[in-house]
């Protein structure tokens, strides 16, 4: 039937979503800070909740450098930033909801499964949500990022290490899962209304052959 070949699209397409939007929220390099006078690359990411940092450990005859995550203790944050946290978890926990509904009706009959528009409404609603976690980009942790502007104090006291960094951010893996969870949440509200009209349609279908009588009225 084409309206279960279509929820199943919009399904597969809300689990695209909801993964990228997983880990558009929770990823710590949302946006990075890259290094412009450095032979080695640098970068330094921030997410919604954590960022990126670096830590020197030397042993006897090598020196090796870390990569881990800190959270934001201590960092003031601006409307935006929050702004975007907010966003970014309502699309999560919005879409996600509607998608494991999905699931869960798919175990159903096809003639005991409610056809509503909610779901598409959903994902809709997840898709502008998740478009608005993009406000990091206006925040002050992209444009005057205090983090930044500590860490290039403290190099600029070393006399050995000359590390400048970018005065803005740009785009890095958290914001292009971002985006992408954008288009696949709606991809899948597209699907989904499209599942419930071929549904309503089928099922009016078959409510018109119940009531053609099984014999011909001439015969009787």
């Amino acid at each position: 039937m084409k309206s279960q070949t279509t929820s199943l699209i919009s399904s597969i397409f809300a689990a695209c979503a909801f993964f990228l939007s997983w880990n558009a929220a929770f990823t710590c390099s949302f946006v990075q800070f890259s290094a412009i006078n450095n032979d080695t690359p640098l970068n330094i990411g921030f997410g919604l909740w954590g960022h990126s940092w670096y830590a020197l450990s030397a042993s006897l005859n090598n020196s090796f450098i870390f990569q881990f995550c800190l959270s934001y203790t201590g960092t003031p944050l601006d409307g935006p930033m929050k702004a975007a946290r907010v966003f970014a978890i309502i699309a999560l926990v919005l879409g996600g909801v509607f998608f494991f509904s999905s699931l869960i009706a798919g175990c159903r009959p096809p003639d005991k499964r409610m056809l509503t528009r909610s779901e598409g409404v959903g994902y809709l609603l997840a898709c502008l949500c998740q478009g608005f976690a993009l406000l990091l980009l206006n925040s002050n942790m992209c444009t005057n990022n205090s983090l930044i502007a500590a860490l290039q104090a403290d190099i600029a006291q070393s006399e050995n290490v000359q590390i400048d960094f970018n005065d803005t951010c740009t785009l890095s893996t958290g914001a292009r899962t971002c985006i992408s969870a954008i288009v696949f949440w709606f991809l899948a509200a597209l699907a989904s209304c499209h599942a419930t009209s071929a549904g309503r349609k089928e099922e009016q279908a078959r409510k018109g052959n119940l009531n053609e009588p099984l014999v011909p009225n001439d015969i009787l």
